[in-house]
């Protein structure tokens, strides 16, 4: 049976009604969303042009939204984030042509961290000290085209493939701990090469992988047919060994069970927590931690999340009732 609990930060947002959604993103990401899909000027006229381009030139405006989505945004590392990275254990590793820099503390059974989409190994950092006073051997990474990693561009296959060559170096881990797009793309590692990960704790996941395309053509204004293309693409990229009706996320989950962990702000402006309830109806006794008024990012930090997620990684199973 799935459960899913509920815990708030010390304010209450104010209430207000529901946005619009766009018709064309199945999961219904609002158009004019807070966040990071809340819309400035600057952001207003990028619409405004590659909605232009859509309609006159639609593979051009393919070509060049493809160059986009494949080339992260590099967040800003905080000086707190900076002296991890400083006292970690350091690691390169060969991924092909790439490097990977993969960063590790403390000792004992491995807890892997996977970071979101332009986020640093240490984005998850408050978690860090907690589960190594725990007994845990923290490892995290940047993935391709991230922090020190090499690369300027990268996509989901190329990332699902750095979690499967960090998890090949360091052995396979006790639990793992991601979050947004890195808890996605630890589904599609599973899917991809059948890896076992006996426990997870997904924080602000996606639903789909073709949500990411759709997600990133709303922001900038692209039509969908062109986000269509954009994932053909990726496919033809690969050989055509991309099936991306069959890439949901609770989906390859289930084919790899194991005790898994959700958490999701429900005033999550970039990823609705609907998503989160998706995939956990898809998971057999899967359990859900709800919060509020955190957001997408400073649920990370709070300290009853973090305890949470101590916790789950040491014993699994039910969480206690709050």
């Amino acid at each position: 049976m799935n459960s899913e609990l509920s815990i708030a930060s010390g304010y209450q947002p104010p209430v207000r009604s529901a946005p619009q959604e766009q018709a064309d993103v199945r999961a219904g990401l609002p158009s004019g969303a807070e966040g990071y899909f809340k819309e400035t000027r600057t952001l207003h006229l990028v619409r405004v042009f590659f909605r232009w381009l859509s309609r006159q030139y639609p593979q051009r405006a393919a070509d060049i939204g493809y160059a986009l989505i494949t080339r992260p945004p590099r967040l800003a590392v905080r000086p707190w984030q900076n002296e991890l990275r400083l006292c970690a254990q350091r690691q390169t590793l060969g991924a092909g042509a790439r490097r990977i820099a993969v960063y590790s503390w403390g000792r004992g059974p491995v807890v892997l961290m996977v970071n979101g989409w332009g986020a640093n190994a240490a984005h998850m950092g408050r978690m860090i000290l907690p589960l190594t006073d725990a007994g845990f051997r923290v490892v995290s990474f940047d993935p391709p085209a991230h922090g020190s990693s090499g690369g300027r561009t990268t996509d989901p296959i190329d990332f699902a493939n750095a979690i499967r060559r960090v998890t090949d170096a360091c052995g396979t881990p006790h639990a793992v701990v991601a979050h947004s797009f890195g808890a996605s793309m630890v589904a599609l590692a599973l899917h991809e090469h059948a890896m076992t990960l006996p426990r997870r704790v997904l924080i602000a996941p996606f639903d789909h992988c073709k949500w990411f395309a759709e997600a990133f053509g709303v922001y900038i204004g692209l039509a969908p047919a062109v986000v269509t293309r954009m994932r053909d693409m990726m496919n033809e990229r690969y050989s055509g060994r991309i099936d991306w009706d069959r890439l949901s996320t609770g989906g390859m989950l289930a084919a790899s069970p194991a005790e898994t962990l959700l958490i999701h702000d429900e005033d999550d402006a970039e990823i609705s927590i609907e998503h989160s309830r998706n995939i956990l109806d898809r998971l057999r006794g899967a359990q859900m931690l709800t919060t509020r008024g955190f957001g997408h990012h400073r649920l990370l930090g709070d300290a009853e999340v973090i305890s949470r997620v101590v916790s789950f990684c040491r014993h699994g199973g039910e969480l206690p009732a709050i």
